[in-house]
Order: structure tokens, then C-alpha cells, then sequence
């Protein structure tokens, strides 16, 4: 079997469960590392056993041999960094938010189609066992065809100490209207990618059509800050609803926020769904996610069906590298995308999420900003390919 040669290019928060994943399969080996950080750079080699190190992007490109790139960088440079490695014809992982713009997003799905080779974009949330889990029922038809989704975002709590380096304190660009992509939208903008794209992998890829985005305002001084890796402090406005509408028409979904960052409360932690069919229900955590309670234990799923006994489902993985939960996030969601890549790389099949899907995500998290600050709701195909959040 082929041996994927690979460069990582971001050497910060989820570098090390992206090493994890590809030093987890047999396929793959990361030889290259680039950082800005040439100190960093040096510290993440000697640990790990890497080659080749570099302070330039360009030039691990072309002096590296690779066959696939690992882009983990602010979210500005996600879409330079991949053309540049697409036009070379080299594979692509790149983080979520895919890319700031529909229009960005489009151009490099069409370069990859026409260099024949492969992008993922991070989008951990369809690949943790939890979800999975969920997916998997409801394409059995254990609740019917599925008909509202019910999304709840509560607190996420660090682990200390973090069993990995969550890389340097100074995230800065993540507030930054141009840099992180969202304007004055920031969080909304690098979280509700992962919303949607959950959204439509539990309706079977049912595309969600338009959204409803309720703002509020003036929430200064409430924020009480996140995990000491979360830049996100007080913010003037804050979007703690989203609602939104599948283009089949038979399916709606709705996602609240209560937590520190917003100054609202929510006993469950983390991200959780809750998915209602025709016949049944699923309710499961996601990132961060605890207090899914049955019989009085803690539990990850549970299934509930009209006129049979419910099934509950834990994942026992070994815990989270990054938040104090019940699920196993970090690192395992990322180290499960990146083997999802690297099979799909060698056996020559498409990826489950790749451009088209992170470029969607996008335009839905446009579609709510634009619906956050016009006070309607928005069309997700009305979003133009060059309309920005900044």
C-alpha cells in the first residue's frame, strides 16, 4: 500500500490531533511541517520525528514532495493555501470554516475536479462515533423519515490540564472581522458551519434552504469568557437563535445557544441534537457534550421509538483530549476524518465532506449573518459568490 506523504502547514490548536490521526494509520506519514513560528516549528519536529521543517508555506511545496497538505491556519489563508497546493495537484485537509466567501469556495472545488485529486474539509461533527451512531439509525428508518431537528449549545468545559498543547495563547484573528471571515459576527461564523453541516447530515442531506437568525443586542458585560483557548470574550451583538428551513419543505430545524460566552444558562454542556421523525426520536451529544441521562446514568444516545422499548448507546473512547465531557471529541473526531481521507485517497473514492459541503456551510452561515443584522430571513441560494460578513 501506497504511503501518503504529508505536510502541516498551522501548528496551533488542532495540530496535534491532526498528527494524531495520521500517525494513527498505516498510510500516511507526515514529513513536512510549516509554521510561522520557526521556535514552534522546531519544538513540534523533535517530538514527533518529522524531517523536514519550514518558516515558508511556498517552499514546502516545492521542496517537499507531498502528496497531501494538512491546512490548519487562520481562517484568511484556508482558500490561498489550498489553491496553491491544488494547482500543484496535491491533496487536500483543510480546516473549517472552509473558506470566507461561496465564490472562494467554488473555485477551488472546481480546481480539485480538474487537478483530479482530493479536498476534505475538517468537519469533525459528521465523523465522531456519537453522530455516526445517529446517522446510522436514521438511515435504517429506526424514526422514520427525520422532520425537525433541535439543536442546543450550552457551556463547553475545559479540561485541566488539556492531555494535548493547544498551541500559543495569542489568537487574535479569530476576533478580527476580515481575518476570521465574520465581521461582527466572529463566533458565529467559525461555530455555525458545524450546526449546519449536522443539520443536514442527520436529514440525509436534505439542503437547508433558508434561515432565520435572531440577534441580540447589547450583551456586553455578561460574557464570562470560554476555555483559555477561546479568544471570545464581550461582544455588542450575539445571535442566539437560528432557525432554518430543508428545501424538501417537510423538515425545520432550530439551534439555541446558553452558555458563559452569552450570558444565558443551559445544565447540558457542550453541543447536543435532538432528532424527530416520523415514528421516533434520537437525542445525542456532540462536541463537549454531557447530562444525557437514562435510568440514571450518563449515556451518549438514546433512541426512542412509538410503541418499543428505547435503546440507549454509550462510545467509551478513551475520554476527551480537550473538554471535560462525555464524549470523545478531540482528538478522535479529527483522527476519524483524517483516516476517512486517507482511505478515500487510496482507494480512489470521494470523501463524505468535501468543498461543495464546506462551501454550503458557508453560504448557510452567510445566509444568518445577513438574517442577523436585516432582521429577516434569508434564502441560503440568495447569497451572492462574492458577498463577505466583513
Amino acid at each position: 500500500m501506497k504511503t501518503l506523504r504529508v505536510g502541516m502547514v498551522g501548528l496551533g490548536l488542532v495540530s496535534t490531533s491532526h498528527w494524531k490521526g495520521y500517525a494513527s494509520h498505516e498510510g500516511a506519514e507526515v514529513v513536512a511541517l510549516c509554521d510561522r513560528d520557526g521556535e514552534r516549528v522546531r519544538h513540534f519536529a523533535e517530538r514527533y520525528a518529522v524531517g523536514e521543517t519550514y518558516t515558508d508555506y511556498d517552499e514546502m511545496l516545492d521542496r517537499a514532495e507531498l502528496d497531501l497538505v494538512d491546512i490548519a491556519t487562520p481562517t484568511f489563508l484556508h482558500a490561498p493555501m489550498a489553491y496553491r497546493a491544488l494547482e500543484r495537484g496535491i491533496h487536500v485537509h483543510c480546516e473549517k470554516p472552509f473558506c470566507r466567501s461561496v465564490g472562494e469556495g467554488k473555485q477551488l472545488e472546481q480546481l480539485a475536479r480538474a487537478r483530479n485529486v482530493q479536498v476534505l474539509v475538517g468537519e469533525t461533527y459528521v465523523f465522531i462515533s456519537a453522530h455516526r451512531k445517529a446517522r446510522q439509525l436514521i438511515e435504517d428508518g429506526a424514526i422514520g423519515a427525520p422532520r425537525q431537528i433541535r439543536q442546543r449549545h450550552g457551556d463547553w468545559l475545559e479540561r485541566v490540564p488539556a492531555r494535548i498543547d493547544t498551541g500559543p495563547s495569542d489568537r487574535s484573528w479569530r476576533l478580527d472581522g476580515r481575518a476570521s471571515g465574520g465581521g461582527r459576527y466572529p463566533w458565529i461564523f467559525d461555530h455555525a458551519v458545524h450546526f449546519f453541516a449536522t443539520a443536514e447530515y442527520f436529514a440525509l442531506e436534505d439542503p437547508i434552504e433558508q434561515v432565520f437568525a435572531l440577534r441580540a443586542e447589547g450583551v456586553e458585560g455578561h460574557a464570562q469568557g470560554g476555555a483559555r483557548h477561546d479568544p471570545y470574550a464581550e461582544g455588542g451583538v450575539d445571535v442566539p437563535i437560528i432557525t432554518w428551513q430543508h428545501a424538501s419543505g417537510r423538515c425545520q430545524g432550530i439551534w439555541t445557544r446558553s452558555e458563559r460566552l452569552n450570558g444565558q444558562y443551559d445544565y447540558r454542556r457542550g453541543f447536543s441534537t435532538t432528532i424527530s421523525g416520523e415514528k421516533g426520536m434520537i437525542e445525542v451529544l456532540g462536541e463537549g457534550g454531557a447530562h444525557l441521562d437514562w435510568a440514571g446514568r450518563p449515556v451518549h444516545l438514546i433512541l426512542y421509538r412509538a410503541g418499543m422499548p428505547s435503546e440507549t448507546f454509550r462510545f467509551d473512547e478513551g475520554g476527551d483530549d480537550v473538554w471535560d465531557s462525555e464524549i470523545a471529541y478531540y482528538s478522535r473526531g479529527h483522527e476519524g476524518q483524517i483516516h476517512h481521507l486517507i482511505d478515500s485517497v487510496l482507494a480512489g473514492t470521494a470523501v463524505r465532506y468535501g468543498a461543495a459541503q464546506g462551501t454550503q456551510a458557508v453560504r448557510c452561515t452567510l445566509a444568518t449573518i445577513r438574517s442577523a443584522e436585516e432582521g429577516i430571513p434569508i434564502g441560503v441560494g440568495d447569497i451572492e459568490d462574492d458577498f463577505t460578513a466583513y
